[in-house]
């Protein structure tokens, strides 16, 4: 026997190590509690990110202004003068929008079956609305701590996609990164008249 020999001490008496009772085969690789729980939020919170890219971020290309700029020229040059909307509001204020509009006049509008009294809220949802409101997010997306008085580090991802013949957005959203609302609307029917 050799003394490097780990299985003795020297002598051939076994070493006091050796005759202590044998430990459970989980008592070993335990992790603490805390560890557990610590692993089950990781992977709780990878789950839920993983769940909102593919069911709740919608697949939308961000917003810039030339692409911006390229549907309201589309918009000028090709769309209707006339036509009726419906669109599907989301997020801070919720509903469901219906307008019409003739010769470039916004002529009914409704909100969730119901008739705004301010009638000045009717262009609002108006393809030229729709255009103002989404010009007015450029400018929040620059500074929202002061535009919106948002919290300190807040960070806004617009994104938009435009009929690629009349260039009405067909789509938008906003998310909002450290406090704000979040707004998404999307037109689930467009007739020209």
């Amino acid at each position: 026997m050799s003394p490097l020999d780990p299985s003795t001490n020297g002598d051939s008496q076994p070493d006091a190590a050796d005759s202590a009772a044998p430990t459970s085969p989980r008592s070993g690789n335990r992790l603490p509690t805390g560890g557990l729980l610590g692993l089950f939020f990781v992977a709780l919170i990878v789950g839920l990110i993983v769940v909102l890219q593919v069911f709740a971020v919608r697949r939308i290309p961000d917003l810039t202004e030339p692409l911006l700029r390229a549907a309201e020229k589309r918009w000028q040059e090709n769309g209707p003068a006339s036509y009726d909307l419906d669109l599907e509001i989301t997020g801070a204020q919720p509903g469901i929008v219906h307008v019409e509009v003739r010769d470039g006049e916004v002529t009914a509008m409704t909100r969730d079956g119901r008739a705004p009294e301010q009638r000045r809220t009717w262009d609002v949802w108006s393809v030229p609305g729709q255009f103002e409101t989404i010009e007015r997010e450029l400018e929040l997306a620059e500074d929202p701590e002061h535009e919106m008085q948002a919290p300190a580090g807040t960070r806004l991802q617009l994104r938009a996609e435009f009929d690629p013949q009349y260039g009405y957005p067909r789509q938008y959203q906003r998310m909002v990164f450290g406090g704000g609302p979040e707004i998404y609307w999307q037109i689930t029917h467009f007739q020209p008249q």
